[in-house]
């Protein structure tokens, strides 16, 4: 990872915006259980917590150096005068790249934000789901470390106090415009209750019906809305998580003796990938998701994560969450439900990931 001018990506007020457009539908998505369980006041302020902006506090007490010895190309001396090879190229010489990493609490998408008050030249760093790294290759001593890192840590705590008053302005307006989304909503449902209740029939509870199997729509028989089970995990991940977890996950668990539905080992030549793909949503008991950076940006990912929750609806438990080099923070940006489920960390190891999946499949 390179290291990237920060809070320079996103308008604070678009931001604004958006958070408040996500409460709007989380109100009007809502079951009558969850709104009959808190007060509107109560169930407003829960709201405004879980869409407000949780503007990052750095730990400086925490914060710590590492080092490693570098080769550096360089093209000017200290004193600005420039420095040629024979080739006419740049000099290559031997340095040390000295990283200070700060831990901090909040969200750290918040990085990229760009407060109401900022400068032309922002703070660079390294953003990480839970440091920001600061990184200086040194070439000729001597080099002010604490007084650079003081520096730049001064800059960022600037910009990130900047953003704090429009936290606390969105806040209250979430809390404003929740309240009588809520009053509403439950109008909603009192106004549905009193409709049933005047029905003169006995009610009942709709039983659940075949759920929807794309194989059995291009089949079209009845006999495949439901086809049996293969697998014991499908594993939905970006193609950029291949390498670094998806296929050693799928290796290990094939190991402990799983049956695994993962692109490698279940296309072959001339297979249709969308049926190979819905096939193996039908037809695996668990789906394993490596939710990460990678994965949130991605389309088909999503639709695979769809087809899973379908198979939620009535309480099965099928999706397993694999958290990889994210936090609650961005996995909560995602997804609150995803946010609320409790998941495995790749930070924890290989090892422990199969191990907490091959519990709940065996």
């Amino acid at each position: 990872m390179t290291s990237q001018a920060l809070f320079m990506k996103a308008n604070i007020f678009a931001v604004m915006e958006h958070r408040k457009s996500q409460l709007k539908k989380a109100v009007n998505e809502m079951q009558q259980a969850t709104l009959d369980g808190d007060s509107e006041d109560a169930l407003a302020e829960r709201l405004a917590q879980d869409y407000g902006l949780d503007v990052p506090v750095l730990d400086e007490s925490g914060k710590y150096a590492m080092h490693e010895e570098v080769d550096v190309a360089v093209q000017y001396n200290r004193d600005g005068t420039p420095v040629f090879n024979i080739s006419g190229g740049p000099v290559i010489r031997h340095g040390l790249k000295i990283t200070i990493v700060v831990p901090f609490k909040g969200d750290a998408a918040l990085f990229n934000v760009q407060p109401t008050s900022f400068d032309s030249n922002p703070p660079m760093a390294e953003l990480h789901s839970g440091d920001i790294r600061l990184v200086y290759t040194v070439v000729d001593p001597p080099f002010d470390a604490d007084g650079a890192s003081a520096r730049a840590l001064s800059q960022i705590n600037r910009y990130l106090g900047n953003l704090r008053p429009s936290a606390e302005q969105l806040e209250t307006e979430l809390k404003r415009i929740a309240v009588p989304l809520i009053r509403r909503k439950k109008l909603e449902f009192a106004g549905h209750a009193q409709i049933l209740s005047s029905l003169k029939i006995p009610i009942r509870n709709p039983v659940p019906g075949p759920q929807y199997s794309p194989a059995a729509h291009r089949g079209g028989g009845a006999s495949e809305t439901r086809e049996p089970v293969k697998w014991d995990v499908f594993i939905s991940h970006a193609s950029e998580d291949k390498e670094a977890i998806a296929r050693p996950l799928a290796d290990a668990l094939q190991e402990k003796g799983l049956r695994v539905w993962y692109d490698d080992f279940s296309l072959r030549l001339g297979d249709s990938l969308r049926q190979s793909i819905d096939r193996g949503l039908a037809r695996s008991r668990f789906g394993v998701v490596i939710l990460s950076a990678h994965f949130f940006e991605k389309h088909w990912p999503r639709q695979e994560l769809n087809g899973l929750a379908t198979r939620e609806i009535n309480g099965e438990k099928v999706i397993l969450p694999v958290w990889h080099e994210v936090g609650f923070a961005e996995v909560r940006g995602y997804s609150v439900t995803l946010a609320d489920r409790i998941a495995v960390q790749t930070k924890d190891g290989l090892a422990h990931v199969v191990e907490k999946i091959t519990e709940v499949v065996k």
